[in-house]
């Protein structure tokens, strides 16, 4: 078997370099859309395709195919859920209640006292206007209570104003939302305005995951598939989620693209900044497939070689979707029931190649294919 195999592959090295001035001249000649050189059907003596270890495979049509892509994801703040409190008014913060990032607080929860010489004189007036008898005190008091409340004053600081009758000299701000504080700026005794951004409050019980996608994988995601998630470390937990959002742009360095996916995260289990495996099933419905071994990727075309006959075997191109395991889907080019072959397919488009190159010189005159004595 060794010497016949080494015979071969010398057989072969032989006919190539004949070969080679003879495919350079017909290709520069070909007015073919495509610059490869053209293969022609290969017949094959039934003995000597044992030999060969030449091996085929039927085209089949399945009903429920699935394609699964796996990517890698991050874990991020839902950027819908959340808040970014600033205040409205300039001051000096006399207390901090919400002292550290990380902890969690609710709806109303005091954030921190502020002294604002603005809320004492608005306050002062609220407390004049209510003295004074007739519609312009109410009116003068209306108005320094609707000051107080577009500079964000709480109502139950209001409220303490009314009740008391006295200033309050600092003003306790509080939470707008339940959350977890993932940023903070504001320190006690700091004079703050308006464009200073003092905490982050973020909802962590509902999360975005960010995956990265290969280019060739974006056509097949759509807003609404089902994903699962899983954590590295702990692959038999799984969480269920949804893709929200898939990006619009290429990344040219790395030619990928990302998704969103939308997830409910109510045990906490998963951190803002977390790895997490993702894994998408797509239906592909009733779909051709072939063994992926069984496919000659030209650069330019694929093409697979058909048996037509005992002996015979015919180069098709094909047009391929997606690889689905050690398969790949086929939407054109071959039918349902056809055989293609699977192993030994060097040697198969090598001698198709060469007999195209034998086919176009014999039509070729002296003249032409070589140089006439004169």
């Amino acid at each position: 078997m060794y010497k016949l195999w080494f015979f071969m592959f010398f057989l072969f090295l032989n006919m190539c370099v004949w070969a080679q001035p003879h495919i350079e001249h017909n290709l520069k000649a070909s007015k073919a859309d495509d610059k490869e050189t053209t293969r022609i059907s290969v017949n094959i003596p039934v003995d000597q395709q044992t030999r060969i270890g030449l091996k085929v495979a039927k085209v089949e049509k399945k009903r429920d195919v699935v394609r699964t892509i796996r990517t890698i994801g991050t874990v991020t703040t839902d950027q819908t859920r959340e808040i970014h409190v600033h205040t409205k008014i300039n001051g000096w913060v006399e207390n901090v209640y919400a002292d550290y990032v990380g902890k969690y607080i609710r709806k109303g929860d005091p954030l921190f006292g502020l002294y604002s010489p603005d809320l004492i004189t608005t306050q002062e007036e609220y407390l004049e206007a209510r003295k004074q008898e007739g519609a312009i005190g109410k009116e003068m008091a209306k108005a320094a209570l609707e000051r107080l409340l577009l500079w964000g004053v709480p109502p139950s600081e209001i409220a303490k104003l009314k009740t008391s009758g006295k200033v309050n000299l600092s003003i306790t701000f509080v939470s707008p939302t339940d959350g977890f504080i993932v940023n903070k700026t504001v320190l006690k005794g700091v004079f703050i305005t308006p464009e200073m951004e003092l905490y982050q409050i973020a909802n962590l019980s509902h999360l975005w995951v960010v995956v990265t996608l290969y280019e060739y994988d974006v056509a097949a995601v759509s807003i609404g598939d089902e994903v699962e998630i899983h954590l590295p470390y702990d692959p038999d937990t799984v969480f269920k989620g949804k893709i929200n959002y898939v990006f619009p742009e290429i990344e040219a360095e790395t030619r990928t693209a990302k998704a969103r996916i939308e997830i409910d995260n109510m045990d906490q289990k998963l951190k803002p900044s977390m790895f997490v495996d993702v894994e998408l099933r797509k239906d592909m419905g009733e779909s051709l497939v072939i063994p992926d071994d069984a496919v000659i990727d030209t650069g330019t075309r694929k093409i697979v070689f058909v048996k037509t006959g005992p002996s015979s075997f015919d180069p098709r191109t094909i047009i391929v979707g997606p690889r689905i395991g050690n398969e790949v889907v086929v939407l054109s080019g071959i039918a349902e029931g056809e055989e293609v072959v699977t192993s030994a397919l060097f040697l198969i488009d090598s001698e198709s190649k060469f007999r195209a190159v034998l086919q176009r010189d014999s039509f070729e005159s002296p003249g032409h294919a070589g140089h006439s004595k004169k």
